[in-house]
């Protein structure tokens, strides 16, 4: 990975090891010419001194290099990256299996549309958030927990079955233990940060269990937004399959707005499948807020380039001792 740097400026000290570089070429060329003038060859091997040949142009070489990786460290080279703890990431999508999203005021009916439009939430979710699944008639289920594997979730999306009741209330307690759970093993989570998201799709109102607003009050206390979506339409009808006999459905959406007020997050309500894939992309652009921007860490690498600089000027010193001082 190339680093980035906190003073680029002064990168333009290379120039200056570029300089001494090319002055030390220079140096060379001109030590041929002179000796090339001395005319007595014999002579010169006799008085001048054996000198170490290509070794003083590695040592030379380790030095420039030294002085360069010292530059670097002098521009304060930085690694950047970005980081959201798990206590940042977790949304828990609770699904309304009740036998009231049978009705069919929803292409090709409530359900399928609903199973549609969770899978591509799901799937505009950044990678490094977990979601996991939760879904409730009568009983509640938790069908994937929190995860970062996505297979995982749309399989169990498109495995839901309808079922007997509504319990909202029951959904929300569970939904708030679970991710409180997960939030408590945690062991970098930040207090001061929800541990988690509730994004509750129901058509209707609770008819068993533990009243809306009490699972409500449950995930408020301990800090978790519940954004809601009300699916469907004034009309929807489904057949009792007792009597045979149709029975009306009406979407119900004052019970889901009241525990979006009161936990601090946001109601939708949706009346077409267009209009809850909308209402999902309004949710997942809130989350940023919701869940906490992501961190920006900045790691400062100049120790590392002022060792590697300091490794290879004491490299080259010991060299010049051991090769240019006669020491061999």
């Amino acid at each position: 990975m190339i680093p980035d740097f906190l003073a680029p400026g002064r990168l333009w000290l290379l120039l200056v090891v570029v300089a001494m570089a090319a002055a030390y070429v220079a140096s060379l060329r001109w030590r041929r010419a002179a000796q090339v003038r001395f005319t007595q060859v014999d002579l010169l091997d006799r008085v001048a001194p054996k000198r170490p040949r290509w070794r003083r142009h590695v040592i030379a070489g380790i030095q420039l290099a030294g002085l360069a990786v010292a530059v670097v460290a002098v521009a304060r080279p930085v690694e950047r990256t970005t980081e959201r703890t798990n206590s940042e990431g977790r949304i828990l999508v609770l699904f309304d299996v009740s036998l009231s999203m049978e009705a069919d005021d929803v292409e090709p009916n409530r359900l399928e549309s609903a199973k549609d439009a969770a899978r591509n939430f799901i799937e505009e979710v950044d990678d490094d958030v977990e979601v996991g699944l939760i879904s409730f008639a009568g009983v509640v289920t938790v069908e994937v927990n929190p995860t970062l594997d996505r297979d995982v979730v749309d399989d169990r999306i498109e495995r839901l079955d309808l079922d007997l009741s509504t319990a909202i209330g029951d959904a929300l307690a569970v939904g708030t233990r679970l991710l409180v759970d997960g939030a408590a093993d945690d062991e970098n989570r930040d207090d001061d940060v929800a541990p988690g998201v509730i994004v509750l799709l129901s058509d209707g109102e609770t008819t068993v269990g533990r009243p809306t607003a009490e699972g409500g009050s449950l995930a408020a206390d301990a800090g978790i937004p519940v954004f809601t979506i009300a699916f469907g339409t004034e009309r929807g009808t489904i057949i009792d399959p007792v009597s045979g006999e149709p029975v009306p459905v009406p979407v119900s959406p004052a019970d889901l707005e009241l525990v979006a007020e009161q936990t601090g997050g946001e109601s939708f309500i949706a009346e077409t499948g267009n209009e809850l894939a909308n209402a999902y992309d309004q949710i997942r652009e809130s989350l940023g807020d919701t869940l906490g921007e992501e961190i920006e860490i900045t790691k400062e690498l100049t120790w590392r380039y002022a060792l590697g600089a300091f490794l290879l000027l004491a490299v080259a010193w010991s060299l010049s001792l051991w090769w240019l001082r006669g020491m061999v």
